[in-house]
């Protein structure tokens, strides 16, 4: 079948890119197997869409009179045809611009979704970057932390003002690994 002569070019020309979208899917995960199950099933039904014509074949009346003993039968079937033709009207696409509207109302909320995700993932990759440039806690000090992270200040002071380090010993022993934590 010659390429004009199959389904509409219209309900054809949409091309989905297979391996980008399974990019965004992680290995393992259950959407996997669901968007392999779409793709072989869009393929079905793209393969049977693509083996119909967009038009169907024309009735050879010629082939039918030569067929058909009674004289003016298949004249007077070709006229009728040929009125209802005229007739009876393609249905009228009231649905396409609705949903093409729709496709672009969801495309522009996709887009600044992105946009948003971009931003979050960009402010968050300068939080990490700026958390990394940080001396390890562990070689802090109460001013050094103070100086990072200067809104826990006044909640740090106040907790170290509720400790008691009476027993500062047995404090620095459980430290060291020496002595089990025990609850109190």
């Amino acid at each position: 079948m010659a390429a004009a002569a199959r389904a509409d070019p219209k309900l054809l020309s949409r091309v989905f890119d297979w391996a980008k979208i399974a990019t965004k899917i992680p290995d393992g995960s259950p959407a996997r197997k669901d968007l392999l199950a779409l793709r072989a099933k869009h393929d079905q039904l793209r393969q049977r869409l693509e083996s119909h014509p967009a038009n169907g074949q024309p009735i050879d009346f010629e082939r039918y009179r030569k067929q058909v003993a009674a004289p003016g039968y298949v004249d007077n079937l070709e006229k009728i045809y040929k009125d209802l033709l005229t007739k009876v009207p393609y249905p009228e696409d009231v649905f396409s611009s609705e949903i093409n509207a729709r496709e672009a109302e969801a495309e522009k909320h996709f887009r600044s979704v992105i946009e948003e995700s971009k931003d979050i993932s960009n402010e968050l990759s300068m939080s990490l970057n700026e958390f990394l440039k940080l001396k390890p806690f562990e070689k802090m000090t109460l001013d050094d932390f103070y100086d990072s992270f200067p809104k826990y200040e006044e909640t740090v002071a106040k907790l170290l003002e509720e400790q008691d380090y009476s027993d500062f010993d047995h404090i620095q022993a459980v430290w060291d690994g020496k002595l089990e934590k025990t609850e109190e």
